[in-house]
């Protein structure tokens, strides 16, 4: 599965840069090699030059999170996991090596549990990428035309009985994975997450540096962002306090 993973990402990155004259393949297959020999700085140069040209997948992130991990990067690191679970949500590689750079983060945040009817539909809209959800679209949608061909055309009573009932379930999966693929595909462009890169910042009670520092956060920290005013953005940790932040402490995921 990996393997196809990496393929397709090289396919797809040798597809757009063609005539370009940068050679992507050559560049993934370079920062591999300098992963596995320790070289994870230049690794990271490497996978950065592939995500600079607007390439992405989860594989190329997961690379990049682990090289980032490796040479000490944390925030980095977790920044990464979280851009290739976004695109991969069942990449389980992804999610145990994102607990554990999260383990280094020093703010320890209790996090607000989500009701029983939301942890069902965040499990159920992960359980596949936005592009499966896609795909499932397509199929459901087929399969409804077939079974409407079946219960319109049919002149058999048990055939249009069973055309029409088919035709309803596939009408409310259809309904369901268009729903989850766009809620999946809203994720995936959101700009409303974002982890602190810098090693410590004060969190202000308004957009001003001469205000009152409400709490301290630490990198590798994952906020919401609420809102932004000028060089400050409006801030939401996992407890629910909230402040003003300067921007560039943070980097949207």
């Amino acid at each position: 599965m990996k393997q196809r993973i990496i393929l397709l990402l090289v396919l797809l990155c040798a597809t757009r840069m063609m005539g370009a004259g940068v050679d992507v393949e050559a560049v993934w297959e370079r920062g591999n090699r300098l992963y596995s020999a320790g070289d994870y700085n230049g690794a990271i140069l490497a996978y950065d030059s592939i995500v600079n040209e607007g390439l992405q997948s989860a594989a190329l992130y997961y690379n990049l999170a682990g090289a980032c991990f490796k040479s000490g990067h944390n925030g980095l690191a977790i920044l990464n996991y979280h851009r290739a679970l976004r695109l991969d949500p069942q990449n389980e590689d992804a999610a145990h090596n994102l607990a554990y750079a999260e383990s280094f983060v020093r703010d320890n945040i209790d996090v607000i549990p989500l009701g029983f009817m939301e942890r069902a539909m965040g499990s159920v809209r992960t359980a596949m990428s936005a592009d499966s959800w896609g795909v499932c679209s397509l199929v459901t949608f087929g399969l409804l035309l077939v079974a409407l061909g079946f219960y319109i055309l049919s002149q058999s009573r048990r055939v249009r009985k069973t055309g029409f009932i088919v035709a309803a379930i596939m009408l409310v999966g259809f309904v369901v994975s268009v729903s989850f693929g766009a809620s999946a595909r809203r994720q995936v462009l959101s700009d409303k997450e974002a982890v602190v890169l810098v090693s410590a910042t004060s969190v202000k009670a308004s957009p001003e540096a001469n205000s009152k520092d409400l709490f301290v956060l630490h990198e590798g920290t994952k906020v919401e962002v609420m809102d932004s005013y000028g060089q400050w953005s409006e801030i939401r940790i996992a407890d629910g306090n909230e402040g003003w932040i300067l921007t560039s402490a943070l980097e949207i995921i």
